[in-house]
């Protein structure tokens, strides 16, 4: 009996955290883009809501966190074509939510600048409106961006300028220094042949 009832309270341990972790999965964030992220450069995005068999909401929002050196531009613009800086705002949605469920993938366009380079954290959040804002599910993507280009800085430019310069350097022209020096040295070597010459004759 008591072998019976251990078995059985595994596996209803087992089957709650299966059933935990299957909904945790029933709904998902991504985050999509291409090169690297410079300093005040705009750079378009995707941010992907992935749906897998999920449970129905009525009433859902996307919370967006961002942390780091200077808060971004996030910008997107909803099917009346009103553009929103969801940074700024801290959400993504209309005000009385949207609904969720079932299978589905919701892409969401936005632009990004950002005016300071460095780490930034995005953590983006489906929250239930109609539940307290109680939290589905979430993410957090982890970005650096640059003040230039890796590898095509504005230093490195002008290094690479300086020393292409230098070498390219035409040579100058008209008589050297050293080409005084041997001259001076001729002509007092052919004034001494001159003279001893006239020496001997005398």
């Amino acid at each position: 009996m008591k072998k019976l009832l251990s078995f059985v309270i595994i596996f209803a341990i087992v089957f709650c955290s299966v059933s935990v972790v299957f909904a945790q999965d029933e709904y998902s964030f991504d985050l999509q883009y291409t090169g690297t992220i410079v300093k005040n450069v705009e750079k378009d995005a995707v941010v992907l809501l992935t749906g897998v068999n999920g449970t129905p909401h009525t009433s859902v929002q996307i919370k967006v966190d961002v942390t780091g050196p200077a808060t971004p531009k996030i910008l997107a613009t909803d099917a009346t074509g009103t553009e929103y800086d969801i940074a700024q705002l801290g959400y993504w949605g209309p005000p009385s939510g949207f609904q969720v469920g079932g299978d589905f993938v919701n892409k969401t366009e936005v632009k990004t600048t950002f005016t300071e380079e460095g780490s930034y954290t995005i953590k983006l959040s489906l929250v239930d409106l109609a539940n307290g804002n109680a939290v589905i599910t979430t993410k957090t993507f982890d970005i650096e961006v640059y003040e230039d280009v890796p590898g095509q800085n504005t230093i490195t430019n002008t290094v690479t300028n300086e020393i292409e310069n230098t070498l390219e350097e035409l040579p100058k022209t008209g008589t050297s220094v050293i080409e005084y020096v041997m001259y001076t040295i001729a002509i007092v070597l052919i004034i001494s042949i001159i003279g001893a010459y006239l020496n001997r004759k005398k």
